[in-house]
């Protein structure tokens, strides 16, 4: 019997107030070999962040909490590490007027996951200096 093993990709900090979308990523994310950490809210992802050990970020932006700009400043405080991409149901050009940086980094809710998956594939495979990996 053959066992295959999954190639860990670092921990993703799923940033999702919705259950069922949460959900939905949570277990796309493992697939693809991501420990995920699941918050609800900007202020508790802002918490997480500080902790450390964040690879990945993948954030909502209407959050009930409405805390996604501060995530958005903290990211960008830290010289955009961890990566990150945002996630919403608004249109393109209202997040990118919360914050210009969001333009290459925006995925369209509804998504297919799958879709979702190529799009941070790409973003955690690149290493610091642009080469991927």
């Amino acid at each position: 019997m053959s066992t295959s093993t999954k190639q860990k990709r670092g921990v993703m900090l799923l940033v999702e107030d919705d259950p069922a979308v949460r959900r939905m990523l949570r277990l796309a994310l493992d697939r693809s070999g991501f420990d995920v950490v699941e918050v609800d809210t900007g202020t508790r992802a802002v918490a997480t962040l500080e902790q450390g050990g964040i690879d990945a970020v993948v954030l909502d932006l209407g959050l009930p909490d409405a805390r996604a700009p501060d995530v958005l400043a903290w990211l960008h405080a830290h010289d955009e590490k961890p990566p990150w991409l945002v996630i919403s149901a608004v249109d393109r050009a209202d997040a990118v007027r919360i914050d210009s940086a969001i333009s290459g980094r925006f995925v369209a809710k509804p998504f297919d996951p799958w879709k979702l998956l190529e799009r941070i594939t790409a973003l955690t495979d690149t290493d610091e200096e642009g080469a991927t990996r």
